[in-house]
């Protein structure tokens, strides 16, 4: 590749050096002898000061890979205090023979006598014209890495807010998989909340009446955080109304384990409680695959954890895994709290999660509307944990009303 022309940044830089220092040259020439015009001067100086550029810009120009840094930086600083003496060492053999030139020109004679007396001069124009042909290519190169450098900010700025919209985006579609916050019918009350702790989330909620009437619900956790962790979280979100539809709830995690354990990828599960609950008799039915265990909330009782029998591996692990599934009943104002791992393992100190006793210890006597409860409960968890939350939080409380 042409040392210049091969490189569109070194042309510039080389005309901008080639054709000042031409003129400088001519006029040094000019000045120098008494008899020589500046045609003839600027003849003899274009060719000269066009080898001049071509091997300063060629052999020094600095290069764009490599850092001007530590050693670097001072092996540079020598190398130019060299070229430059021999820069000016070589204008000054080049003086010498136009000097032994001119004098077998008769035109030109009255010229010798006058460079001899100015070879410093020469000498010191030589290295002149070195200096700032490299200052020249150190200046342009600089402007090159800033201009390059200010591109890559604004596309980076402009990727970052394209991130961020998707993600907005992705949010607000996840919003909307996830039904109401609150609801009501014969028989129940229900809120949930659920808080990302990125722009998405991996946990989940959803409940949808049966034909017989009961109210199918689930929470679920898939591992992971972020956008991956929520693609998976929307896919089982659709697959499980299919699933449950005719299934009792062993039978629906049962096939839900059997499609996830075929889809997902190694270290990808989901964790998963799934109830049944009849309004009309007050009947709760658990089974349980990785969850928390619910809690059962009575007045003036205790928070007694809903504890289905084992297995209770989340879904996805492996393909034959048979959950069992466990019955309370649910008188009037009694109700059920569902939750994933992400409140009793926030941090409460560093590296100390807050634990399961001291949640249970915030789960008072509930009063009013679910959706006020379950909102004052998280205050409470954020107010006994560190303000920056770390994983997602899910709960989903259904109650029976009282009479």
């Amino acid at each position: 590749m042409h040392p210049i022309l091969g490189h569109g940044g070194r042309l510039p830089v080389y005309l901008a050096v080639w054709l000042p220092g031409s003129l400088v040259l001519a006029a040094v020439i000019a000045l120098m002898g008494e008899d020589v015009g500046w045609a003839v001067a600027l003849a003899l100086a274009l060719p000269l000061s066009q080898v001049y550029a071509f091997l300063c810009l060629a052999a020094w120009y600095p290069s764009r890979s490599t850092p001007l840094g530590g050693a670097t930086l001072w092996r540079a600083l020598v190398t130019h205090a060299l070229a430059a003496l021999l820069s000016s060492g070589f204008w000054l053999l080049l003086g010498l023979a136009w000097a032994r030139l001119v004098s077998e020109v008769p035109a030109l004679a009255g010229a010798a006598a006058g460079y001899r007396r100015q070879v410093p001069l020469f000498f010191a124009a030589g290295l002149v014209l070195y200096l700032l042909a490299v200052a020249a290519s150190y200046l342009y190169q600089a402007f090159e890495a800033s201009r390059a450098a200010e591109k890559r900010a604004l596309e980076a700025q402009k990727n970052q807010e394209l991130a961020a919209r998707e993600l907005e985006l992705a949010r607000a579609i996840q919003r909307r998989l996830l039904p109401a916050a609150e609801a009501s019918g014969d028989g129940f009350r229900l809120a949930a909340r659920n808080l990302a702790a990125r722009f998405v989330a991996g946990d989940f909620y959803d409940y949808f009446t049966l034909a017989d009437g009961t109210l199918r619900i689930a929470v679920a956790d898939v591992a992971g955080k972020g956008i991956a962790a929520s693609l998976i979280m929307a896919t089982v979100k659709a697959m499980l109304p299919l699933i449950a539809a005719d299934r009792s709830l062993a039978a629906t995690l049962r096939e839900l384990n059997r499609k996830l354990t075929a889809e997902l990828a190694e270290r990808e599960f989901v964790a998963l409680a799934l109830a049944t609950f009849d309004p009309a008799s007050g009947r709760l039915e658990v089974v349980n695959a990785g969850l928390p265990d619910p809690y059962r909330l009575r007045h003036g009782a205790a928070p007694a954890a809903i504890e289905a029998p084992p297995p209770r591996l989340p879904l996805g692990l492996w393909p034959d895994v048979e959950h069992q599934s466990v019955a309370v009943e649910l008188a009037p104002g009694d109700g059920a709290l569902f939750l994933t791992d992400g409140f009793p393992e926030a941090q409460a100190a560093p590296g100390e999660p807050l634990g399961y006793a001291a949640f249970e210890a915030l789960l008072d006597h509930r009063a009013g509307e679910p959706g006020a409860w379950l909102d004052r409960l998280i205050e409470r968890v954020r107010a006994a944990t560190a303000a920056e939350q770390d994983d997602d939080w899910t709960a989903l409380l259904v109650e029976r009303p009282g009479r």
